[in-house]
């Protein structure tokens, strides 16, 4: 009976967090509309607004392009397109992590006086980057202008990749953001994480400069959350074991979350303090 009781429990508090999460989706006009007044509130006195973003992204393009193509011996005509699809995308993952972090603690004012869904605050906060991702996916369009590469109909691929990479992402946010509100001091950590990421993950180097198949490429599952987006962009389909592996990616993260939230739900509201 004891054992009974704990597995309700444990059902009806991810009920709850599942519970929590839908009700924020429902609520989609109140996150939209304040992760656009937060990109307004941001660039209120710039006279470009977060076309800044952008501008400073083509110049470090651009620039970086010319070094490492030169540094790894490739063509700028191959070498320009695939850096810029994929840096676009990881500054995108990058931006979003690491400012995770502060969702609870920057929001605690409506956590501590408006009831809302504890979710809706990562969609808010993840509208705000995909605000940002559309005025870089200029840098794109501007990069395929200048070398005459043309993607194809396959781009459109894109559109269910991006969907499929903002789950994990998601996911992903939502789980920094409850670690960062308990443990202040993991901020510094996960900023390291992604800045060895980075590296580590084919953005500024193709995966063909390193031998066949190896363990960095196989067992780095950011590899395969960038090919489901970056893929369409060079004008090819990602491959079978990318959407398999980002799908099971984004299924377990999200039931992973919801557990963690379930465990911490209570506690939330006393980490913003």
């Amino acid at each position: 009976m004891r054992l009974d009781s704990i597995n309700e429990q444990a059902k009806g508090c991810l009920a709850l967090a599942f519970q929590d999460f839908w009700n924020a989706a429902l609520q989609y006009r109140v996150w939209l509309h304040l992760g656009w007044a937060e990109v307004k509130q941001r660039y209120r006195r710039s006279v470009i607004g977060p076309w800044w973003i952008s501008l400073s992204m083509l110049i470090f393009i651009v620039m970086m392009g010319i070094v490492f193509s030169r540094l790894f011996h490739q063509s700028l005509h191959d070498y320009i397109p695939f850096f810029t699809s994929g840096f676009l995308f990881w500054s995108f993952i990058s931006a979003s992590v690491l400012e995770s972090a502060e969702v609870f603690k920057s929001n605690g004012g409506f956590i501590k006086q408006v009831k809302l869904p504890f979710h809706l605050y990562v969609f808010k906060h993840l509208v705000r980057q995909v605000i940002c991702l559309g005025h870089n996916v200029v840098v794109y369009f501007l990069v395929c202008a200048f070398f005459k590469f043309n993607p194809g109909i396959i781009s459109l691929f894109v559109i269910p990749g991006f969907i499929l990479f903002l789950f994990n992402v998601y996911w992903i946010c939502f789980v920094v953001a409850l670690i960062c509100a308990r443990f202040r001091d993991m901020i510094p950590i996960i900023t390291s994480c992604v800045q060895i990421a980075f590296f580590v993950t084919p953005i500024s180097w193709m995966p063909k400069l390193l031998d066949q198949n190896p363990a960095l490429l196989k067992y780095n599952p950011l590899v395969y959350l960038l090919d489901i987006v970056r893929s369409p962009l060079l004008g090819s389909l990602p491959s079978v074991t990318s959407c398999l592996v980002t799908g099971c990616m984004a299924v377990f993260g999200m039931v992973i979350s919801f557990v963690i939230f379930s465990l911490v739900r209570k506690y939330i509201v006393h980490w913003v303090d």
